[in-house]
């Protein structure tokens, strides 16, 4: 078993995360590129409304695949580390066993639901028939994601988020876009996107079982490991009803433009949302190299150097997130015509939405260090708090202002759950994310944006697509050198040079 069980120097921590961090927001970027691209084909084709039925199909996959987790990820996540430190053979193969046997069986049982109760489903709960084939051809992709889920979180325990990186980000996205184009191409339209996402789906979840098999060879033995399903669970299942719940909750802004018939509305909004998540990459990112370190450190009581690595990561979110923010908010509309012209009408919603991930970053790993410090119970509490804001936000926006409404109903109730975690760390643990470098960053964003939005007066005559080049790279440039001119702190600098180190690696 591979294993580390010398204890990381505070640096160390946050060189393992620059790196994690880094191999996944590399991976996490392919990835985005890939869906950016091939939406604007796929949307092109097949048009709002199709789109709309794609969206809402693979909605029931996501939120029913996450009904069959268990949270059980969650457990894999915090458990698996100190079961590798202590070199415990048998209780990794145990975690690792309960972990995947549970959620799998429960997914097949939901898969097979999907399929039969399809046309019900399309009908009466979305009155839209046309939902149909598509929802009973993407049944068979809930046991797939749910697996995908489970494996994944097991390299994420074993700390190798390189393999989550070659088979999520990197094969199943080249894969999904040769397939879609092909099918596309021969004239399969919906049904062919759908059909292509689960067989790329199928090849990454192939990939990833391969590669726990190359470290941790368990030959798919069912011998008795250690398993505590009742330990595994009693941590999980809190995370996975506030995992639930906030999945229902962010996934309802689809879910009642379908039920008010918006179909075209669907496609709109999920193209805003596909664009406005990119602020979330490196986030998101830093947050899957977070979760073993923070329960690491925890573990050990080394509460100083939890806190700077709390604040330093937080602080990387927010670096990345700003320039991608401030693009969105000059540049909302230019960069939805690339879909199409119908999905200009989403340019409010994309920079509501955009505002909502800033928000999102600038709160820092704040849910993942609840989970982690065994405060999970506060992660159902925060979800019931997010879905019942939701509930009466969307009734109430999204009936009157339609896609823009669904935007700012999302929004809000990210910024009401962040703020409330935030405070609970502050509360449980006495730790705050941000220290006083942060104001750099702010007076980075503004100058640049000043700046970019005064160049973009002259550019006024020029083709949309000219206008965006030109600016974005006006925004980031002048942003990345306003970052270095008010100087890096000793953290930044290590996730610099990492950055420079595996640069110099590709170029080789």
């Amino acid at each position: 078993m591979d294993s580390t069980s010398s204890t990381p120097s505070p640096d160390q921590e946050i060189s393992i995360a620059a790196k994690g961090g880094g191999i996944t927001f590399a991976g996490k970027l392919f990835e985005y590129a890939g869906r950016f691209v091939l939406s604007i084909i796929v949307a092109r084709i097949i048009g709002a409304e199709q789109f709309g039925l794609y969206t809402l199909a693979f909605t029931v996959v996501t939120l029913t695949s996450s009904l069959a987790l268990l949270g059980l990820p969650g457990s894999v996540v915090r458990y698996l580390p100190i079961a590798i430190r202590e070199k415990d053979k048998e209780q990794v193969l145990g975690i690792i066993q309960v972990s995947a046997m549970l959620p799998v069986f429960l997914s097949i049982i939901l898969a097979i639901f999907v399929f039969f109760f399809a046309e019900a489903l399309a009908n009466q709960l979305f009155a839209e028939p046309s939902l149909f084939a598509v929802l009973r051809l993407s049944s068979f992709a809930i046991p797939v994601v749910t697996l995908i889920s489970v494996v994944a979180s097991i390299n994420l325990g074993f700390k190798k988020v390189k393999y989550n990186v070659y088979a999520n980000q990197l094969a199943q996205q080249i894969i999904k876009i040769l397939l879609t184009i092909t099918l596309l191409f021969i004239g399969f339209g919906v049904m062919g996107v759908v059909f292509a996402q689960i067989a790329a789906s199928l090849i990454a979840l192939a990939l990833l079982i391969y590669f726990v098999y190359t470290y941790f060879p368990f030959k798919f033995s069912f011998r008795a490991g250690q398993r505590e399903p009742g330990k595994l669970l009693r941590f999980s299942l809190p995370i996975y009803l506030g995992q639930l719940v906030s999945q229902l909750g962010g996934s309802f802004e689809t879910l009642v433009l379908g039920f008010l018939g918006l179909t075209a509305g669907v496609g709109i909004y999920s193209v805003a949302l596909r664009l406005s998540v990119v602020g979330n990459l490196f986030f998101v990112s830093i947050i899957m190299i977070s979760m073993p370190i923070i329960s690491d450190l925890y573990s050990q009581g080394e509460l100083l150097r939890l806190e700077k690595f709390y604040q330093t990561t937080t602080k990387w979110s927010v670096t990345f997130n700003i320039p991608i923010f401030l693009t969105f908010l000059l540049f909302a509309d230019s960069l939805l015509a690339l879909f199409g012209a119908d999905f200009t009408a989403g340019a409010t919603g994309l920079i509501i939405l955009s505002v909502g991930s800033l928000i999102n970053a600038a709160t820092g790993i704040c849910g993942p260090m609840i989970n982690m410090t065994g405060h999970q119970t506060l992660t159902f509490v925060n979800a019931v708090v997010y879905l019942t804001a939701t509930l009466l936000l969307d009734i109430l926006l999204i009936p009157r202002f339609g896609v823009t409404g669904a935007a700012l109903a999302g929004s809000l109730t990210i910024m009401l759950v962040n703020f409330l975690r935030a405070g609970e760390i502050f509360v449980l643990l006495k730790m705050l994310p941000y220290n006083k470098s942060f104001l750099k960053l702010i007076a980075a964003g503004l100058l640049a944006a000043g700046l970019t939005y005064a160049a973009d007066q002259f550019l006024i005559t020029y083709s949309p697509l000219a206008r965006v080049g030109a600016g974005m790279t006006l925004l980031w440039g002048s942003y990345a050198l306003l970052v270095v001119l008010f100087k890096l702190s000793a953290e930044d600098q290590i996730l610099l040079d990492s950055a420079v180190k595996h640069f110099k690696k590709m170029l080789k």
